[in-house]
């Protein structure tokens, strides 16, 4: 079962799969175009559907999975479903690297292995791990690199990493999401997150707020009608 596996032996078959197919695709730099991927190299066909009630469905065709879009204001939608159905796509694959049959696989708890696949795959550990570090984790400077992906999925990606942080997404002045890879974390934002946080949600600008405890650093990815802020948080002791 995939709940008693270490998560780190399911990532790193997934990265190692990701890897194998970036080589095949002979891609050496992001961003990922999962749907010139998806069709050129794995044979699938992509189409857009003006009736698709969802983001996205798969089935198959004469022989070819195909892949059924939703038209989407943003790109980066597209390319994540597609990611998605990839991992989808060669989720039996990946069983039998980790040793478990199909019918007796179950969902890892809070996450599913296609989801897994299209955070790794639009932003490949390979190449993200450095060029996070280079960049000083600057989340624009990586979304220009990665662009492809959204702000929220590279941001979510700093967890995978072996450097201590917390990820904060704040949507209309609310909690979206909040989750550490070091450290409990509460639901409302220390004074050192707070002040990056008004900062970037009244500027809108990038924002690096240190105090004793804290570094944060803020980003907006602000639209007409929505706000988000993202928080990248890491604390001094770490």
């Amino acid at each position: 079962m995939l709940d008693n596996l270490p998560r780190e032996d399911v990532t790193n078959a997934i990265d190692t799969m990701v890897e194998e197919l970036l080589d095949a695709a002979k891609l050496a730099q992001p961003p990922i175009d999962t749907i010139a991927l998806a069709q050129q190299h794995l044979g699938m066909v992509v189409v857009l559907d003006q009736r698709q009630p969802q983001r996205g469905r798969a089935q198959r065709a004469l022989g070819k999975k195909q892949i059924y879009l939703k038209p989407e204001p943003r790109e980066e939608r597209h390319q994540w479903t597609v990611a998605h159905e990839i991992g989808e796509h060669l989720k039996s694959e990946l069983l039998a690297r980790l040793g478990i049959a199909p019918n007796e696989a179950k969902a890892m708890a809070g996450e599913s292995l296609a989801n897994l696949f299209a955070y790794r795959l639009l932003v490949p550990t390979c190449w993200f791990a450095e060029d996070a570090k280079t960049m000083d984790y600057d989340l624009l400077d990586l979304k220009n690199r990665y662009s492809t992906s959204s702000h929220e999925v590279i941001a979510w990606r700093f967890l995978d990493l072996p450097e201590p942080c917390v990820v904060t997404i704040i949507d209309n002045e609310h909690i979206h999401r909040r989750r550490s890879n070091a450290w409990p974390t509460r639901r409302e934002l220390v004074p050192a997150e707070e002040q990056c946080w008004k900062f970037v949600t009244q500027k809108s600008k990038p924002k690096l707020v240190r105090d004793d405890e804290w570094t944060v650093q803020g980003w907006p990815v602000h639209e007409l009608e929505w706000k988000r802020e993202i928080l990248r948080s890491v604390r001094m002791d770490a």
